[in-house]
């Protein structure tokens, strides 16, 4: 869920306020005592007092300061202990990072203590090195990050794949709400899993329909698939880790295998790219945030697309085993630093660290036309796509001038509900526009389908979809719409397709509505 934030005013740019004077008057001092505000009281919600002055309400952020008055909260919160649980590389490294810079967001510290034995600890404070939160970090994986929050064990669960329904309908039973909701679940990164081998493999690339083969054991010496004549050495994750769990989705299951007992199953990605990179016959699946010092083979679609993994082709989720990351809480009041910490996860320094640590954050990229040269080459190379010259002139003619936006929008499965995902960036792109760094442009929704029926009626099922994108985004517009910023829908039916058909993977990727910004340029008369 994208939450919007509360627009918190800082105390020194509120001082010179003129104040309304009541019986409810009370006066917010920065911690250091050099600035003051008085208002009237309204609210205090936990983590922000809301007062107001003569020239409107002001939201301030009560751990940054003192309260003064009658009506004032006895305490703002004492300093709470909780958990974040869950997948090792997310919590160990990446929560610990995100912590660091959330220390530094609300002018305090952190302190982390590293345990080898044991978790992580982080001590929070504010600016004047009080005690805020002290935070345990538990790398235990997917599934016991579940397991924590359910027994309340820790606050948090920080997960590398979606919670299934099984596992959800055990949360839901037991009263603790649907971890699915947009009030329990957020998606806060991507990353992609790659296939990998050591770089002194001559291979360079692996055909799709290869994969369950090899990880099942039916394929086991190079030379079937391109390379050396010599054994295939498998390393693998667990099943119930994040890794597994996506890869079987992905890869395994449609293809009804699993993975081969031969397989030496590894306990972290980070352990899996260091045995591959050290084994010039080895062969594994990690994530991209871990790849190490190994090699990252290109995997090509049965119908000859190759889609690469780049931050930008994990954004738009068109590389094949792109994957989202999550976390879940329970319906249960969250300790107030943690919920602060939710919040901050959406923000521009969040989302930097979040690409420092080697995933891929949520903030919009753009890429050029000319950028688009796999749209163009994909057109033509499936057999099973119906289009005409005529509709490959007129999308290359609405494109010219325009450059695409990363966000994609994609709906839950046989049903005409944005996903999760796609709710949130209706959000963000609403953000976005609203900056006013747009004039001149217009903003094109454009539908695509896979290739499953006619022609013509997947033409109007894709402007369908962009018309129903469209219609989220202006309701999400302030007053909806912008003046001077033309937001049209359009649809091309399955004539651009960036996976291969063929597959349901690929279908999926397919069925897509695109943002693209184009140049608004008129002629003089």
């Amino acid at each position: 869920m994208l939450r919007k934030m509360k627009k918190l005013i800082p105390l020194s740019l509120a001082v010179g306020i003129s104040t309304i004077a009541t019986a409810e008057t009370v006066t917010l001092k920065s911690l250091d005592g050099a600035t003051s505000l008085s208002g009237e009281f309204l609210n205090f919600d936990g983590q922000t007092y809301t007062i107001r002055t003569i020239v409107g309400d002001l939201t301030i952020d009560a751990f940054q300061v003192t309260c003064e008055g009658d009506v004032c909260p006895t305490a703002v919160s004492d300093p709470s202990n909780f958990s974040i649980s869950g997948d090792s590389n997310a919590v160990g490294k990446l929560f610990a990072d995100l912590l660091f810079k959330f220390g530094i967001d609300i002018g305090g510290d952190t302190v982390t203590s590293l345990n080898p034995n044991g978790p992580a600890e982080v001590q929070l404070s504010n600016e004047l090195g009080e005690e805020l939160a002290n935070i345990t970090l538990k790398s235990n994986g997917s599934v016991q990050g579940l397991r924590d929050i359910f027994s309340g064990e820790a606050s948090l669960a920080v997960l590398t794949r979606p919670i299934t329904k099984e596992e959800n309908a055990i949360f839901q039973l037991a009263g603790l709400g649907d971890l699915t909701s947009p009030e329990q679940q957020t998606i806060f990164a991507l990353d992609g899993l790659v296939i990998i081998t050591s770089k002194s493999n001559p291979l360079r690339a692996i055909a799709e329909q290869d994969l369950a083969k090899i990880f099942s054991g039916k394929v086991t010496n190079w030379a079937q698939i391109g390379g050396p004549s010599a054994d295939i050495n498998l390393y693998a994750r667990d099943g119930t880790s994040g890794t597994g769990a996506v890869f079987n989705t992905l890869v395994m299951d449609p293809a009804g295998a699993k993975i081969a007992d031969t397989a030496s199953i590894l306990d972290t990605d980070a352990d899996v790219a260091k045995a591959v990179a050290a084994d010039p016959l080895g062969i594994s699946v990690t994530s991209l945030s871990d790849v190490g010092n190994a090699k990252v083979l290109a995997i090509r679609g049965v119908c000859g697309i190759q889609v690469p993994a780049t931050p930008f082709t994990i954004k738009t989720e068109e590389y094949p085993l792109t994957r989202r990351l999550y976390t879940y809480r329970t319906n249960q009041e969250l300790p107030a630093q943690l919920t602060r910490f939710l919040d901050f996860i959406d923000t521009e320094p969040a989302q930097n660290a979040i690409a420092n640590d080697g995933f891929v954050d949520l903030g919009v990229s753009f890429q050029s036309n000319d950028e688009q040269g796999l749209r163009y080459l994909s057109a033509v190379l499936p057999t099973d796509v119906e289009m005409t010259l005529g509709q490959l002139r007129d999308m290359t003619a609405n494109l010219m001038a325009s450059d695409r936006v990363s966000i994609t929008y994609r709906f839950e499965l046989g049903s005409a509900q944005l996903d999760a995902r796609a709710q949130d960036d209706i959000q963000r792109l609403a953000q976005m526009l609203s900056t006013g760094d747009f004039d001149n442009k217009e903003v094109l929704l454009i539908g695509y389908t896979d290739s499953i029926g006619g022609g013509t009626s997947n033409q109007r099922l894709s402007k369908l979809r962009a018309e129903e994108v469209r219609a989220a985004l202006i309701s999400a517009l302030p007053g909806g719409g912008i003046e001077g910023l033309p937001i049209r829908a359009m649809g091309f039916g399955e004539i651009s397709p960036l996976a291969c058909n063929e597959s349901k993977s690929g279908r999926n990727i397919n069925r897509r509505v695109e943002v693209w910004l184009r140049d608004n340029v008129t002629v003089s008369q």
